[in-house]
């Protein structure tokens, strides 16, 4: 298998520290002036941000997109979960780019040809980070997506994304991806503390970041919640130290 390389922009802000948390914002509940002041009060710790379809469907691409503009030094990511043809993909990621968006999801086991292929080249024009999601946290994906170990992996290579979705609950997943494609490919992994997995975990298994949703943004406190997560991981790195993948 051969290295993936680096190319997005999201690798500046990982590699600078910057987003071992990714704020997951998807409940269609919560206000926009809350959404604001939750990245505005979560900035010092973060600068990454995953905003789900549920929030943009409720909300409107066009308001959500005005947030996304008004905090244009973040990272935002327009979790879409893309799973169609190549040119309905497409015309998805031009609509995300257009509101400021600076990455978004698709899932890689719709296969490359006619699909991915077509998305790649378009998000490459559009200078938009593809992020693909490989696995998922809850149980039926078992017996699914995770029988597709090698075809998800070919199309990783095939597709060169500038990173990819892997469960923090299925820490041998991550492991796997990181030791077949090394550090130049980005890990992001979901099921933080809502799947009964530590802050941590997943870092320890070779993730670059963790996606944390409503322990955060529901927090009487967003910044104390995110600061007390970060102490967390610190915490499980330092006492699994030796059984941790040693990060290059």
């Amino acid at each position: 298998m051969c290295l993936v390389r680096f190319v997005g922009v999201i690798h500046r802000y990982l590699r600078g520290g910057r987003c071992r948390v990714v704020v997951a914002i998807d409940n269609p509940r919560i206000d926009l002036q809350s959404v604001r002041e939750v990245i505005k009060s979560t900035s010092e710790y973060t600068d990454c941000f995953k905003i789900g379809l549920p929030y943009i469907v409720s909300k409107g691409i066009r308001q959500v997109g005005a947030v996304v503009k008004e905090f244009s030094d973040k990272y935002f990511i327009a979790d879409l979960k893309l799973a169609d043809v190549g040119f309905v993909m497409s015309m998805a990621a031009e609509e995300v780019a257009r509101y400021g968006f600076d990455a978004v999801v698709a899932h890689a086991f719709v296969g490359y040809n006619e699909a991915l292929d077509e998305l790649v080249k378009k998000v490459r024009e559009l200078e938009l980070d593809l992020i693909l999601q490989t696995s998922m946290t809850h149980n039926g994906s078992s017996s699914t997506i995770d029988r597709l170990v090698p075809e998800i992996k070919a199309v990783i290579n095939a597709v060169n994304p500038d990173g990819v979705i892997a469960p923090a609950n299925k820490p041998e997943r991550i492991r796997e991806l990181r030791e077949s494609f090394g550090w130049g490919l980005a890990i992001l992994a979901p099921g933080i503390m809502s799947k009964s997995v530590r802050p941590g975990e997943a870092l320890c298994a070779g993730a670059d970041a963790e996606i944390i949703g409503r322990w955060i943004v529901t927090s009487p406190n967003p910044a104390s919640a995110l600061r007390r997560i970060l102490e967390l991981q610190d915490q499980y790195l330092s006492e699994n130290r030796g059984k941790c993948i040693e990060r290059s």
